[in-house]
């Protein structure tokens, strides 16, 4: 649960924990990504609005470190119906605010559920649908309204754009998704090896060479997937024809066809249409290829992915690579503008993998683009803010340290377990709690402690944590359904 209200928070939290959910909390989408790991959680709701890392650059962060995780996004109230209509990218869905707890729990049910089916996809089509751009999300509808059918497709698009990730994307929404999805690049094999990859090959004569299925074959029930099929021999386009037509495959040197279930998506980075008019691709075969055409925007056309695709591929690329995450800096977003992409998704990744690896302190501002960018493209790009220091500070945040790095000695400090709350200690008294801790756990033991030295008195620990009197009652309400002690008022009753 991802808000940094802690009022709704808890409110949120209590309900589903009620429902029989085990939740927990950040404020913030840079805590959020701390308490993330592959497979750890089930799903995570985030209010589209958070202080630093907003909404939409949580959920592409989340999505490097676990593809198949549901991100439900909080909208606020009065939000556009067409944000409600159409999930920002990589969302699962949007749930307007005010909303009641069976609405949430239902959208949650709703998740879990595809929850299943989106640990089947690939981690390679993520940054395909992390996108803002309205002509690669028609695309990505229309290749999902085709999925489900047997009729074949062809995407044309530059090299780089991500086309067999969105090949593997329609297989994944398709009722073939159980079924194999077989790869064959025409481009990478002699004319006479390519014929039998593709149509496989009979059992010669005695001590020739051994049956062998081909890519029709082995894609049987599932999806053949023609890579560079611009450059497919001529003497191969007829009997592809055939194969397409009478949906069955004769191997080579056999004497008999095969029965084949298969659905075909070709890939082409070039006009496969003028390279008929050019007499290179034979025209009856351009046609039964082109039944559903698809093309995929290059990058410099979508300018506003950037700052989405950069960031997933920085988390994504730190994790693969054991670095710390970097913070990206808007100098860094703006210089990456500036550049023409002729590599488009492959070269952005390749870019940000070097910045991420390189980088020295944890930050990639516009000086980590010097060695991409020409010295003009930096001409009026504007710099980023110094950071501020005073509030907030370490020396603010952690007195003792401050007294440390002074030469004084630390105050006398009192050793605590965090499953314990700290009773009969007056308010200020230095705690030594040991590293690594939850948030939740840090609550609740502040919280706890808390109300332990204020004499169970709820309006002033409310006042002393500067938080609301009704996160206080919810949590207590929350730590009491959790089995822990809470600390009796004075007054000798509850004060919920």
């Amino acid at each position: 649960m991802v808000n940094d209200d802690p009022g709704a928070r808890d409110g949120m939290a209590l309900n589903l924990k009620r429902s029989g959910a085990s939740v927990d909390q950040a404020p913030t989408g840079e805590e959020a990504l701390r308490l993330v790991r592959p497979g750890g959680y089930d799903a995570v709701v985030a209010s589209l609005r958070l202080p630093g890392m907003g909404g939409l650059q949580l959920t592409a962060r989340l999505r490097a470190v676990d593809p198949a995780l549901p991100v439900l996004l909080i909208a606020p109230a009065g939000a556009p119906e067409a944000l409600l209509q159409a999930p920002p990218p990589g969302a699962f869905d949007v749930l307007a605010s005010p909303f009641s707890p069976e609405e949430l729990s239902a959208a949650l049910q709703e998740a879990l559920k595809a929850e299943g089916h989106l640990r089947t996809a690939e981690p390679a089509e993520a940054p395909l649908t992390l996108t803002q751009d309205p002509a690669l999300s028609e695309t990505l509808a229309l290749a999902r309204r085709a999925a489900d059918s047997r009729a074949t497709i062809l995407i044309q698009a530059e090299s780089g754009t991500g086309k067999e990730s969105l090949a593997r994307l329609i297989h994944g929404s398709s009722s073939r998704r159980s079924g194999p999805c077989v790869i064959v690049n025409c481009a990478s094999l002699p004319e006479n090896l390519l014929e039998i990859e593709l149509f496989g090959q009979a059992r010669g004569p005695q001590n020739g060479p051994a049956p062998k299925p081909g890519g029709f074959e082995q894609a049987a029930n599932g999806t053949l997937v023609l890579d560079a099929v611009d450059t497919l021999p001529q003497g191969l386009q007829g009997r592809l024809l055939r194969t397409l037509q009478e949906r069955a495959v004769e191997r080579v040197g056999g004497d008999h066809a095969i029965p084949v279930d298969v659905r075909l998506i070709s890939l082409t980075s070039r006009d496969l249409l003028a390279e008929v008019k050019a007499g290179r691709f034979a025209e009856d075969l351009y046609y039964r290829l082109n039944v559903i055409p698809l093309n995929l925007p290059p990058l410099r056309d979508r300018p506003g992915d950037l700052e989405l695709l950069a960031s997933y591929f920085a988390e994504r690329c730190a994790r693969e690579n054991d670095r710390t995450v970097p913070e990206l800096k808007p100098s860094f977003f703006a210089a990456l503008a500036r550049h023409p992409w002729a590599g488009n998704l492959r070269e952005l990744e390749n870019v940000i993998q070097r910045c991420v690896v390189l980088s020295q302190d944890h930050r990639l501002s516009q000086q980590d683009l010097r060695w991409l960018l020409p010295a003009e493209a930096f001409e009026s790009l504007p710099g980023d803010p110094p950071g501020a220091g005073a509030p907030g500070s370490a020396a603010t945040a952690f007195p003792d340290a401050a007294r440390r790095a002074a030469g004084a000695p630390p105050a006398e400090a009192a050793m605590a377990d965090p499953r314990e709350p700290l009773t009969g200690l007056p308010l200020g008294t230095p705690v030594v709690l040991p590293l690594g801790l939850s948030l939740p756990e840090l609550e609740r033991f502040w919280l706890l402690s808390t109300l332990s030295a204020l004499k169970g008195n709820r309006t002033h620990c409310a006042a002393q944590l500067d938080i609301a009197l009704r996160t206080v009652r919810n949590k207590i309400n929350e730590y009491k359904a959790d089995g822990f002690a809470i600390p009796a008022s004075q007054r000798g009753r509850d004060e919920d």
